[in-house]
């Protein structure tokens, strides 16, 4: 056990120092990276913009099509079902609009994108196998409150910092709104942390999903490796595309992070896995 924790510590703390590191170096060079790196067309970054969030919400979709279909929760299932489903396109189509991507999408079409989504979770809760819908449905109802907190956690920071974004200001020509990351109670704005690269880290639910799937955990460090390269992915789109500055996607890294080890260490997780071992042992 020492022996392969061991190399996963080692790992951890470098991820960690890199990231204090660049936070560091954001507290002097934010604006400069921003100004370098600006891009408002590039596609990867839109896409990610759009997209690239989902990750947050779609294990709450699919734990909605889980309770209306197998829990016996109807009510509750469909309203986490069409709230997710609904979270998760009309925004999506916004950003795709206000890029120029889409023009004039009817509503009635994204509409119907919400019900096929809808459709595709329902269906997704067939799947075969009792004990794997169970671990899958427990798995999901997990990322529903990882979503939640997540939330919850990084709008409230949001509204303290009030930082100013980097492509309003660029906009305006109004540099002078620029704020330090250290300082909150901006100029006005959302910024600080970054919502999107928070949402992102929801991908750490894979880590989560090894304490309940033993194909998943002998393939950790893979995981691991996956989940830092799409937060990361999401974190350059957003410097890119001028939404965000490098101290923004690093905090929300770092915040999403910290909940996430907290509730992974915690006698809450730990108490409903065994339980969630009990149920499968019954059957």
């Amino acid at each position: 056990m020492y022996s392969s924790s061991l190399p996963r510590r080692i790992a951890m703390g470098i991820l960690l120092a890199g990231l204090v590191g660049c936070l560091i170096a954001a507290t002097r060079y934010d604006l400069v990276i921003n100004q370098q790196m600006y891009s408002s067309e590039h596609r990867l970054a839109i896409f990610m913009e759009a997209f690239g969030w989902w990750t947050l919400y779609l294990p709450a979709l699919l734990w909605g099509g889980f309770l209306l279909r197998r829990n016996g929760q109807p009510l509750w299932g469909a309203l986490v079902l069409l709230g997710s489903a609904a979270a998760m396109w009309f925004p999506a189509f916004s950003y795709l609009e206000k890029r120029g991507w889409l023009t004039d999408f009817p509503l009635w079409a994204e509409s119907i994108l919400v019900v096929i989504t809808v459709a595709a979770s329902f269906l997704f809760a067939g799947i075969p196998g009792r004990r794997t819908a169970m671990r899958l449905s427990f798995l999901c109802g997990a990322g529903f409150w990882m979503m939640v907190l997540n939330n919850v956690v990084i709008n409230a920071i949001k509204l303290i910092w009030n930082r100013a974004r980097f492509d309003e200001m660029l906009f305006g020509d109004n540099f002078e709104k620029f704020s330090a990351w250290y300082a909150p109670f901006g100029n006005g704005g959302t910024s600080f942390p970054s919502g999107h690269t928070a949402a992102a880290a929801g991908v750490l639910l894979l880590i989560l999903a090894a304490d309940i799937f033993p194909m998943i955990a002998r393939h950790k460090w893979m995981v691991g490796i996956f989940c830092s390269l799409y937060i990361g992915a999401m974190a350059v789109s957003r410097i890119v595309i001028g939404r965000h500055f490098l101290s923004d996607t690093i905090v929300a890294a770092l915040v999403v992070w910290g909940l996430f080890v907290l509730v992974h260490h915690s006698k809450l997780w730990k108490s409903a896995l065994n339980q969630l071992h009990d149920r499968l042992t019954a059957l």
